[in-house]
């Protein structure tokens, strides 16, 4: 064996060798390591047995080896994790090098017609680079790194001019790589020319983001959004228990303690928000307010309060009774009317309330029509920093039109008539607490539900919410049919006082968080409503304890 032929095949088995071991290195199917190593073994018989022929049986295990090595980029296609890491670069890098290899050592076995062998050697050589530069590329775009990102543009430009350079190409040919090239550098100029990309993380440190300041920017707002759920979800799993064989399946767990991103929120021994009560009221006049997320108080900030509260303040401070008034704050997030219905007789009546107001609306429209009932959660796309912020906002925008694209089919309810409104489940179960606190003897406050949009509102704010609430219209709708179902409750059961809350607060967006969920500034007005509309009732029943009591 001469040293040129020596040398050759020392070459090719250390390229044997190296693609093995990266086929290993990534993790590919034994079959592609083993068509590496019979392909590379035919390679060096090819240079050992110069100018000899071989029987069909060497040929057909070549013809298989080569199968067996497709593998290696089916499985790269095919793959189900799309997410690029450092490791799933380096991964895949392996993979397209160990294949990439077996493709030099299939081409150097067999020539095809006038091709040279060093053209032969460039081919797979540049496929190699390419696909290491693209693979590059793509992880340093997708983990927002941005140095990477920049060398991988140049390393790239530089392989496009030296496909020009090394082959010649057809004009397409040409004309595509060139293209390519000048979009590739002018992807720092559109960088420098566009606006100041989006701090990383800098939405999740407001409290809120009302209609106006998320229409300026709607990319924070969507940032912040899912954020909120998150943080949402969090507080729930630490305040939530479960429970098997009551609906909804979950309680607060008393003595728990969380967090809602600057607000801390406890529940007591008794398993409602606040400070500790005793379940003997003694002396005090006790009014418990019964409701949903919106009661128990979407607080966000370290000095938020929820409206029960506030409303406890209020009538301490401005009608400063000769008894304690103490108000408990019986909200739950997701309850409905029907589940605290359920919590009434369990838990409510055992503290011997004086007072019950009922505020409940948006968990309870599915009773009204089921297909209401809002999906588990939804997530608004979210603005992914990126080291171009041009592509970023590419990216963003494609993002947008496929969420209001799967949105478009909104599925409209078929929502019953005003007239229809009162033979509902809904009314039906605000008719069962009337009988429950006529029965009792506990007065009933009821109030209508408010909402950032209602009827009158703009289109473009009822379509700001829709993609955190796909059913935003038709709710919109419901709480109409909801307001006549409170109305007429108290026109057929006159020892109801019904409270407006509607009037500075329905349809005002900027004192909600959300669609149903309060700003500070909201859960002070929702206070205020209740605290005028229960004041002449609460002064009555306060004045006659006090005749009562100088009466003995």
């Amino acid at each position: 064996m001469n040293p040129k032929t020596l040398l050759r095949t020392s070459i090719q088995a250390l390229i044997t060798g190296c693609a093995i071991v990266m086929s290993a290195l990534a993790g590919e199917p034994w079959p592609a390591m083993v068509g590496l190593g019979i392909l590379g073994a035919n390679a060096i018989a090819a240079q050992v047995t110069a100018g000899k022929r071989r029987g069909r049986i060497w040929a057909w295990a070549t013809i298989l080896a080569w199968v067996c090595t497709w593998v290696v980029p089916a499985r790269l296609v095919l793959q189900t994790d799309r997410g690029f890491s450092y490791q799933g670069f380096v991964n895949s890098y392996l993979a397209v090098l160990a294949w990439l290899a077996a493709t030099a050592t299939l081409l150097d076995r067999h020539c095809f017609g006038v091709v040279s062998a060093k053209v032969r050697w460039k081919i797979p050589a540049v496929i190699c680079a390419s696909f290491a530069g693209w693979l590059w590329l793509g992880s340093a775009y997708w983990e927002n790194a941005r140095p990477a990102f920049y060398v991988g543009l140049a390393v790239n430009v530089s392989l496009l001019l030296l496909w020009q350079i090394w082959f010649r190409l057809p004009a397409w040919g040409t004309i595509s790589l060139n293209t390519l090239m000048f979009f590739l550098l002018g992807l720092p100029m559109a960088d420098v020319l566009a606006p100041p990309r989006l701090a990383s993380r800098a939405a999740t440190g407001k409290r809120y983001y009302s209609y106006a300041a998320a229409k300026k920017d709607p990319a924070a707002f969507a940032q912040w959004w899912n954020y909120f759920v998150e943080q949402w979800i969090v507080m729930s799993k630490e305040l939530y228990a479960p429970e098997r064989f009551r609906k909804p399946g979950y309680h607060l767990r008393p003595g728990s303690h969380s967090h809602l991103f600057e607000s801390f929120i406890s529940i007591n021994r008794l398993g409602f928000r606040g400070r500790e009560i005793s379940e003997e009221k003694g002396g005090a006049y006790r009014i418990v307010c019964l409701g949903e997320s919106t009661t128990f108080g979407c607080t966000l900030g370290p000095e938020d309060r929820p409206w029960p509260e506030l409303l406890e303040q209020m009538i301490r401070e401005r009608l400063k009774p000769n008894r304690p008034v103490e108000v408990v704050n019986a909200g739950v997030p997701g309850y409905t009317l029907a589940d605290n219905l359920d919590r009434l007789t369990k838990e409510i009546l055992r503290l011997t309330p004086d007072m019950i107001i009922s505020y409940h609306g948006y968990n309870g429209f599915p009773l009204l029509d089921v297909s209401l009932t809002p999906p588990e959660r939804v997530n608004l796309p979210v603005y992914a920093q990126r080291p171009v912020k041009v592509l970023a906002d590419a990216e963003y925008h494609l993002k947008i039109l496929h969420f209001r694209k799967r949105l478009a089919s909104d599925g409209t309810p078929r929502l019953p008539g005003l007239a229809d409104a009162t033979k509902t489940p809904y009314a039906a179960a605000y008719r069962q607490l009337a009988q429950l606190a006529k029965a009792k003897g506990v007065r009933l406050v009821v109030g209508n539900f408010s909402m950032a949009a209602n009827t009158q509102s703009d289109p473009d704010v009822i379509e700001f919410y829709r993609p955190g609430f796909p059913l935003v219209r038709s709710q919109v709708k419901a709480n109409v049919l909801h307001s006549r179902i409170v109305e007429e409750l108290a026109k057929q059961n006159p020892e109801i006082c019904l409270v407006e809350t509607q009037p500075h607060l329905d349809g005002d967006h900027e004192k909600f968080v959300d669609l149903v969920h309060l700003t500070q500034e909201g859960r002070q007005q929702l206070a205020e409503s209740f605290f005028a509309g229960i004041r002449k009732v609460l002064e009555g029943d306060l004045s006659q304890a006090e005749s009562a009591r100088a009466e003995r």
